[in-house]
Order: C-alpha cells, then structure tokens, then sequence
C-alpha cells in the first residue's frame, strides 16, 4: 500500500513539475508611445497568466507633455519608467523601447520621415523575428485616438506583414473601437471607431483583471492627471461589457481578373 502511495505520489508531482514548466508563447504588441497599452491593459492581463507578452514602443513620447514643464531627456526617461511599472503590474516582459522621436521627425521635413521610417521598419522587422510571437497585436488603420504615430506604428506593421507573406506566421490583429466604446470616452473627445461587423475578435475579460489592468493608469503621473485617472476608472467600472474588440488581418489568396 505504502509503495502505491509512493507511485502516486511521485506521477502527481512528476505531472505538476511538467505542468508547471511548460513554455509559454510569446505575444508581440507593437505601440507608438510609452502608455498606449493602457488601451489594451485588461487583454494584457488576461493573456499575461499564459504567454509571455512583449511591448515594443516605437518612439520616446519626448512630446508628451504633462502640464508642469519636464526637460526632455528627464521625460523621455520618466516615461520609460512609467511604462516599466505597468509593465510589471500587468505581468509583462520587460518592455523594449526602439527610441523614435515623436512624429518620427517629420517636422524637420521629408527626407528625414523617410529615413525614419525605413529604419523603424528594420527594427520591427528584427523584433519580430526575434520574438517570434504566436501573433501580434497594434492599433488598427483607424489610429485609436486618431493619433497620427498611432496609424504609422499600425501601417509599418501591416506593410512588414503583407512584404514578408507573414499573415498565417504572424497572425496580426487590429485593436477596434465600437460607437459605444467612443462614447463612454466622449470626455477626451471620443475615439476612432469600427463597425462591429468587421470586427471579428472579441475577447472577453473578468472584473478582477479589469481591476488589476486598471491599476496601471496611476504608473503614468506625467500624462495624466488624478481627476483624469479617476473619469477613466469610472466609465470603464461603469461599463461592464467587460470585452475588447480585434479585426484579424484576413487575406484571400485567390486571384481575380477583374474587379
């Protein structure tokens, strides 16, 4: 009998050790700026306990400017740290920051933009095979906020996607807003939205890991303010959907003659 314990025993932690030590897939969220993944934070959470999920921040945010004057070396670093700590209260990687200037330096004219973004395409290229994710998620063609960088970083990834033929490698998945969704926001002027037929993803999250994900918004003391904090907090406990909406990048490899 002792001996039919002991086999027990040993398969039960035998399977626990394995179970405990299965290597988790790794999720690639490709974002503009040092806080955008505030509006991803309760899928972050959600798919925290099971991947491995990396940020890659495209530009420093040396633009993003509290309402108390801050150099812009002393920012470009407070925001770092900003995202670091919700970095760590969502359970994330440590995330990696590519070092963009904001606008990708447009305003010094052209041929400076393109010299970026032909650089920013490199690197997201090497990230993405270096992590090499299950798949990837960003900002959609719509840009979130409408935010100009947000629409850049979404359309580089969808260019390497379609460039590579890595849509069935790299599954991408657009993050899309409903009319509701720009509703309950309507305080910071509403958000860019989808219609709900083309958004073909909705992925579901519970109150706890909303509240968890919730708790990232007082990392970034530099953007926001205590009353923002606290109108952001409210509508999203008020709305209690509790579901974020994704467009997969679905393409069909049939050719046609006409159109």
């Amino acid at each position: 009998m002792k001996r039919l314990f002991s086999i027990i025993f040993f398969m039960v932690f035998l399977f626990s050790f394995k179970t405990s030590h299965i290597k988790k897939e790794n999720i690639l969220v490709v974002l503009a700026h040092p806080d955008d993944e505030t509006a991803f934070s309760p899928v972050l959470k959600k798919y925290s306990k099971t991947h491995k999920i990396y940020l890659l921040i495209a530009t420093d945010g040396r633009y993003g400017q509290p309402k108390k004057a801050i150099p812009v070396d002393s920012l470009i670093e407070i925001r770092k740290n900003e995202t670091r700590c919700a970095c760590n209260l969502l359970g994330l990687e440590t995330p990696v920051f590519l070092g963009f200037t904001d606008g990708f330096d447009s305003s010094l004219g052209i041929p400076e933009y393109f010299k970026q973004s032909k650089l920013l395409k490199e690197k997201i290229t090497e990230k993405i095979k270096d992590i090499n994710p299950e798949f990837i998620l960003t900002f959609g063609p719509d840009g979130d906020t409408g935010h100009s960088d947000h629409r850049m970083v979404s359309d580089m990834t969808t260019e390497i996607i379609l460039s590579n033929k890595w849509a069935s490698t790299y599954p991408l998945y657009y993050l899309g807003w409903t009319k509701a969704d720009s509703e309950k926001f309507k305080m910071i002027g509403g958000l860019n939205t989808v219609h709900p037929d083309y958004l073909n993803v909705s992925i579901k999250y519970s109150q706890d890991e909303e509240n968890e994900a919730l708790k990232i918004l007082d990392c970034y003391k530099s953007q926001f303010s205590e009353n923002e904090i606290s109108e952001w907090k409210t509508a999203e406990i008020k709305d209690t959907t509790n579901t974020l909406y994704f467009r997969q990048l679905i393409l069909s490899k049939k050719r046609k003659e006409k159109f």
